[in-house]
């Protein structure tokens, strides 16, 4: 995962990072566009490029305009959980009417390719949908709030977390908003002992460092979509969920049979601070480190 500077004027005027996944070649970016007054005048016309940006919005909003190829299209007010979808390639630019709060998620066409090819699926040549669309989605509101989380505290957003996102935005946009066939490949049975193996080794060699989908998936020789799939149903957890779960049992044993303080196990677990351990550690056992050090230390 990359911590990013967004250029997008909205990002600026929050100050806020941008997040990017690695996954595929062509990197999903995610970036949070909020305005608490009304747009003055339009944006200005982003860059033509072979991408997608999906807007997902986190409060209602509108009434909102858009201009793509010269061409002026709009909507009514936008409610919350609402997906729009625009083509870059078209140089979009926007006005909002109102104040504004969207999770941006920015995917170009390759990443798309990417993974239809991975999944056998046919590489779509447009959108299902019109130019601009406006269409409740409680998945990929899910997703934006997932997302959220990760850009208020980077530091705390693993890299196997938002490539789990990314896999899973993906593969829903596929299904849902672009052209072609959405019957993938089955996938028979999870990862081959050996596999499953070297993916939990190479990520218990790793509890103080980041990894990604995509390094696990090159340990065990398959693709990324192939890996995570194939990782969960042997595994019945995400890869980003089987590795919080062993940095938090980590951190029992060092808890119980070290003195080291809060602060170096943190360290030691791979967590960004002794904040993050402890919210990780309550959701996880139900209590704090130190409470729960305390009544087994005696």
């Amino acid at each position: 995962m990359r911590n990013d500077r967004c250029e997008h004027k909205g990002c600026e005027h929050l100050g806020l990072t941008q997040i990017t996944s690695g996954l595929t070649r062509a990197p999903i970016r995610f970036s949070r566009l909020r305005q608490d007054w009304p747009d003055r005048r339009p944006t200005k016309r982003e860059p033509r490029e072979d991408a997608y940006a999906v807007h997902i919005s986190l409060r209602a909003a509108g009434p909102w305009e858009t201009w793509m190829n010269g061409r002026k299209f709009g909507s009514d007010t936008i409610p919350k959980g609402a997906a729009t979808l625009l083509t870059l390639d078209s140089g979009p630019s926007t006005f909002c009417h109102s104040a504004y709060d969207f999770m941006r998620i920015h995917i170009p066409r390759p990443a798309i390719d990417e993974l239809a090819d991975d999944a056998g699926l046919p590489r779509p040549s447009h959108l299902r949908a019109p130019f601009f669309k406006v269409a409740l989605d409680s998945v990929l509101f899910q997703f934006a709030t997932a997302a959220l989380s990760a850009l208020e505290q980077p530091a705390e957003a693993s890299s196997l977390f938002l490539d789990h996102i990314a896999l899973a935005t993906l593969a829903h946009v596929h299904r849902t908003y672009l052209g072609g066939s959405t019957e993938a490949r089955q996938l028979h049975g999870g990862l081959a002992p050996w596999q499953e193996r070297r993916a939990k080794e190479a990520m218990s060699a790793s509890l103080d460092k980041d990894i990604s989908i995509a390094q696990l998936a090159s340990e065990c020789g398959l693709s990324c979509s192939h890996f995570a799939r194939a990782f969960r149903k042997a595994a019945g957890r995400p890869p980003h969920r089987w590795l919080l779960e062993r940095r938090v049992e980590t951190a029992q044993g060092l808890l119980l049979n070290s003195p080291m303080s809060l602060r170096e196990i943190a360290k030691a677990c791979g967590f960004s601070d002794q904040s993050h351990l402890t919210r990780a550690f309550a959701r996880m056992v139900g209590t704090s480190p130190g409470a729960w050090r305390r009544t087994r230390r005696g």
